[in-house]
C-alpha cells in the first residue's frame, strides 16, 4: 500500500509538471501511458514481465479502469505490450516503431496563420445540420449546432485571406461574442470557459473551388481554386464539440511543416 501511495504522488507530480509546460493539458490516459513507457524503457518493467493488472494500476494512478484501459491500448498500439486473455499484459519490447511525426504543444500550432491575421465575425445563428454538412464535419444529421461565420484578413490588408464557418455545440453559445477578440482561438475560449480540453484534433485538407456564395466577400472571380481546411475537435469524452471549415483562395495561403523522428503507433498515431 505504501508503494501505491508513493507512485500516486509521483504521478500527480508528473501531471503538474506537464500542465505547467503545455498550454493544453494532456489526457490522463496519455500521462499514464507516458509513465508506463518510461518504466519499460528504464527496465523497471522488463521484456517478458507481466505488468500489474488493471485494478493495481487504477490504485497506483488513482484513475478509473476506463482510463487505464485507454493507456494500455496506446501501449499495445505502439507494439510495447501484448494483452493475453488468461495471462495478463506482458511487456513485448522496450522500443517502439520509429517513424516521422509532427510534435506540437497545442492545437494552436497546427496550420498557424500569420501573427497579424485577424478574424472578424460576420454572422452567427443556430442551425440544424443537413446530411452534407454532417458528413463534412462528422456529426449527426439533424443535430442542432451554432454556426459562426467569419472572414480572416491581415492587419494592414483589407483583402481577405480566408472565410471560415465555425460550428460549436449550443451549450457554448456564451463564447460567441468573444470569437475573434485578442487573437484567442475558439478551442481556447471553450477550454477557458467550460474546462473542455481537445483530446484529438483531426484536420482534412482538400482542393476545391471557392463556393459561389463567397466569391464577392473574398473578392475573387468565379472558378477560383480554393484550399479547403476542415478541423474537428473531440474532447476527452470522445464527443465532437467543435469544427471549422475554412476556404482559402489558392494564391493567398501557404503552409509548410517540419517532421522529426518519433514513436509511431500501428494506427498512425504517435508522439515523440
Amino acid at each position: 500500500m505504501l508503494c501505491v501511495a508513493r507512485h500516486g504522488c509521483q504521478f500527480n507530480s508528473l501531471m503538474s509538471k506537464i500542465r505547467k509546460n503545455t498550454s493544453v493539458p494532456l489526457p490522463r490516459y496519455r500521462l499514464i501511458a507516458d509513465r508506463l513507457i518510461e518504466d519499460i524503457r528504464s527496465g523497471a518493467l522488463e521484456v517478458g514481465q507481466t505488468m500489474p493488472g488493471e485494478i493495481a494500476l487504477t490504485r497506483r494512478f488513482k484513475v478509473s479502469r476506463h482510463t487505464v484501459r485507454d493507456a494500455l491500448r496506446a501501449l499495445d498500439e505502439l507494439g510495447l505490450i501484448d494483452r493475453r486473455q488468461g495471462i495478463g499484459t506482458v511487456v513485448r519490447a522496450r522500443q517502439s516503431v520509429q517513424a516521422f511525426v509532427q510534435a506540437v504543444k497545442s492545437p494552436a500550432e497546427l496550420m498557424q496563420y500569420p501573427s497579424d491575421a485577424r478574424l472578424s465575425v460576420v454572422s452567427s445563428a443556430e442551425i440544424r445540420v443537413n446530411r452534407k454538412l454532417a458528413r463534412m464535419i462528422g456529426c449527426r444529421s439533424g443535430a442542432r449546432w451554432l454556426q459562426v461565420s467569419a472572414v480572416r484578413h491581415l492587419k494592414d490588408n483589407r483583402l481577405p485571406i480566408s472565410w471560415v464557418d465555425i460550428y460549436l455545440l449550443p451549450e457554448f453559445s456564451s463564447i460567441v461574442p468573444l470569437i475573434g477578440k485578442r487573437g484567442i482561438k475558439v478551442y481556447q475560449l471553450i477550454q477557458n470557459e467550460f474546462s473542455v480540453n481537445p483530446a484529438r484534433v483531426a484536420i482534412d485538407i482538400q482542393a476545391s473551388l471557392i463556393p459561389p456564395r463567397l466569391i464577392e466577400v473574398l473578392q475573387v472571380s468565379n472558378g477560383t481554386p480554393s484550399l479547403t481546411v476542415i478541423r474537428r475537435y473531440t474532447g476527452e469524452d470522445r464527443r465532437l464539440y467543435l469544427a471549422a471549415v475554412s476556404e482559402h483562395p489558392a494564391d493567398r495561403y501557404h503552409y509548410s511543416l517540419q517532421l522529426s523522428r518519433g514513436w509511431q503507433s500501428r494506427d498512425g498515431g504517435g508522439w515523440a
